[in-house]
């Protein structure tokens, strides 16, 4: 009697199927990482926008609730960007924008609540000011890593003065015209813009004809 042969049963995978799953998953990382890294920079670009844009929502509240100007001040050379009461810019620098108006605000707010201390009313708007801004004023907040203020156009841009430029926000809502142009490594742009008639604080990002016009490079 013939006896039937049992064919072997093969487990695992050969070195040709191991090799087409190997370089599916490394087609699949080659084109997933760049995603992954530009995801990562538009995120931080729009968070730095926001940032930024709350500050300068904050200056404006400030302003109109407590009767005085505020300022925003961006430092372009060292990206970094900060809080302040325009009185104080005039009074540390006279008038200047320098490294000062942020190291000398302490003391600065210190003297005028003590200037004002024979006024009551006087002394208790500076007082609240002290505590509502307290904690942030004077202090820069700096750029993450790969993101960078490219441009900004400004009343006094043309001023040359130490790269340090600022927006004033008025007690009436009001604020000075500013444009704020935000860059990320692949060149992805965000302008911020604060509207003169109103003070409120914009953000939009530039299509690829606007940064030509701008002669800002393309994103790669």
């Amino acid at each position: 009697m013939a006896t039937r042969r049992r064919g072997k049963v093969k487990n695992g995978f050969t070195l040709i199927e191991v090799s087409i799953v190997i370089f599916i998953i490394l087609m699949m990382t080659s084109a997933v990482v760049p995603w992954m890294k530009t995801f990562a920079e538009s995120t931080r670009l729009r968070s730095t926008a926001r940032s930024i844009r709350s500050l300068m929502e904050f200056a404006r509240s400030c302003a109109i609730t407590e009767r005085t100007e505020y300022v925003v001040l961006f430092d372009v050379s060292n990206g970094e960007y900060w809080l302040s009461l325009e009185e104080l810019l005039n009074e540390t620098s006279g008038g200047n924008v320098t490294d000062e108006s942020r190291t000398s605000l302490s003391e600065s707010l210190s003297a005028l609540s003590e200037q004002s201390s024979s006024d009551t009313s006087t002394s208790e708007e500076t007082e609240q000011t002290a505590s509502r801004t307290g904690g942030i004023l004077g202090i820069p907040k700096t750029l993450p890593t790969g993101i960078e203020i490219i441009q900004i156009v400004s009343p006094r841009s043309s001023s040359g003065n130490n790269d340090i430029e600022y927006v004033v926000f008025h007690p009436d809502s009001t604020a000075e015209d500013l444009e704020v142009y935000l860059q990320s490594p692949r060149g992805k742009v965000l302008l911020l813009s604060v509207t003169e008639a109103t003070g409120r604080t914009g953000i939009r990002e530039l299509n690829a004809e606007e940064k030509e016009e701008l002669g800002l490079i393309s994103e790669r």
